[in-house]
């Protein structure tokens, strides 16, 4: 139980999900302004703009880094080959002078098209980069987010698959994002590559209508993951499920049942910057219902392995 000491004691913050992007006229950050927005009307949403937006959260946290997680795997529908991968390649080397400035401890999560024949070679390349830990493509399919409607469903896609198995010669993790109707082929994926690290995006992407009607593909799919040893829980972007979520006690149910399920060092919070702005949140509001979610239910060692400690160690920051 939460005791007067606990609540005075710091939270350290290590954000495992937050994103910068340039969608101005002349970028080349190999963002897309057609899928991306300008936070305050800002088209450059620099580490500078993240770092003053996460200051924020509140003197009961003190953020001391994070991964930033890439966007492009969202962006320019329609594009494949060289000219994608170069979009790619280009947000990396982006990411990687908007980090090199700030005093934080942060990491890269990049992207690549898993399904494209020389990913190798493209995994080869980001590998280079010291910063990057590992890779994420939004695999979002029925409903598809907005590479998919053409790529289609990539998870039971066989040459994908095959650049899947090609993360662990790199040593590189994955960060997983998908629909609930996607866990059960996710979880066979998974299984026949014990070796890469698996961090579930956002709770898993989940409706409103997937964690009441449909709350048995849901819950069956995640049981199905979180037997695997290799795969872990990203709760964030909780406004996707419910722009009110902090009030809404099936939310607090919810994620505490995902804790249990993955077990306290299996589960990490991040604050998904900028865009849980579109919902109307910013960072003092999302750390204060992070923590209200797991105050008085968890002790300060097990609360800073969610805001920190457990990213860090599966990043390898």
């Amino acid at each position: 139980m939460s005791t007067n000491n606990q609540k005075n004691k710091t939270i350290e913050i290590w954000d495992s999900h937050f994103h910068v992007w340039d969608i101005s006229e002349n970028t080349t950050s190999g963002h897309d302004a057609s899928q991306l927005f300008a936070p305050n009307d800002n088209p450059i949403y620099s580490m500078e703009s993240y770092s003053k937006d996460i200051s924020l959260a509140g003197s009961h946290f003190r953020h001391i880094g994070g991964a930033f997680c890439e966007a492009v795997s969202a962006c320019h529908v329609g594009t494949s080959g060289d000219e994608y991968i170069s979009a790619c390649l280009a947000e990396t080397s982006y990411a990687s002078k908007e980090l090199s400035a700030a005093k934080s401890n942060n990491i890269i999560i990049s992207t690549a098209p898993l399904e494209d024949v020389n990913i190798g070679k493209i995994l080869t390349q980001l590998a280079e980069n010291p910063l990057v830990r590992g890779v994420r493509q939004i695999l979002n399919f029925e409903p598809p987010w907005p590479r998919n409607k053409q790529l289609g469903d990539l998870l039971c896609d066989p040459k994908w698959q095959q650049g899947y198995a090609e993360l662990k010669n790199f040593s590189m993790s994955w960060d997983l994002q998908i629909n609930p109707n996607q866990f059960q082929d996710a979880a066979r994926v998974i299984e026949k590559n014990p070796e890469t690290p698996v961090i579930i995006g956002h709770l898993g992407t989940p409706t409103l209508n997937d964690i009441t009607e449909k709350k048995d593909v849901y819950w069956d799919g995640l049981k199905a993951l979180s037997d695997l040893d290799n795969v872990f829980m990203k709760i964030s972007m909780l406004a996707y499920t419910d722009p009110e979520w902090e009030t809404n006690p099936l939310i607090k149910d919810t994620v505490l049942r995902v804790i249990d399920l993955f077990g306290v060092d299996r589960c990490q919070f991040a604050s998904n910057l900028p865009v849980e702005n579109l919902w109307g949140w910013d960072a003092k509001r999302i750390y204060a219902g992070f923590l209200g979610l797991v105050d008085n239910q968890f002790s300060h060692e097990d609360q800073q392995k969610l805001f920190a400690d457990n990213a860090k160690k599966v990043y390898k920051a």
